[in-house]
């Protein structure tokens, strides 16, 4: 009898473990599932001057944690974002935010250039947040502070 049970009972424990793992995938998780896009969002340039020192500073201290958390999956050659705080909080918190080291394509009067999710803004604008080099892609001036309207963008799964 006591055998009986235990096999009842370590029988109901693996049923019950091999539940899809969608079943329990947080929702975070399930939300970057798939890929997810915008338009008429904002642009604006985090630091003037240098781009290599704001990208240094979104890989070594934006939100994501690139530097400590996904050394070895930022290629070196592409261009770092903040994401609008709005957008990046519905994925998760911090370096635990599915949408970090995630490739965003971004598209604004008819340029389009790629950069790596690194930080969310915070800033009530509510823009993307980008460093010189890609500021200037997009037609922004080093020192202008102002920001470009109407970008659409995605972000691949």
């Amino acid at each position: 009898m006591k055998f009986s049970i235990s096999i009842t009972t370590l029988s109901l424990a693996l049923t019950a473990s091999a539940s899809p793992i969608s079943e329990t995938q947080p929702a975070a998780e399930k939300k970057a599932a798939a890929a997810i896009s915008g338009s008429g969002t904002p642009g604006s340039i985090f630091m003037f001057g240098s781009a290599a020192n704001c990208r240094q500073i979104f890989y070594d201290f934006g939100a994501c944690g690139l530097s400590t958390f996904f050394a070895d999956k930022v290629p070196a050659s592409m261009p770092l974002v903040a994401i609008p705080s709005g957008i990046f909080d519905r994925f998760g918190e911090a370096q635990d935010n599915s949408l970090c080291a995630k490739v965003i394509t971004m598209t604004h009067n008819g340029v389009t250039r790629q950069a790596i999710v690194a930080d969310e803004n915070t800033s009530s604008e509510q823009s993307i947040d980008m460093c010189l080099d890609l500021w200037q892609a997009f037609g922004g001036h080093d020192g202008d502070g102002s920001l470009i309207t109407n970008f659409s963008w995605s972000i691949a799964a």
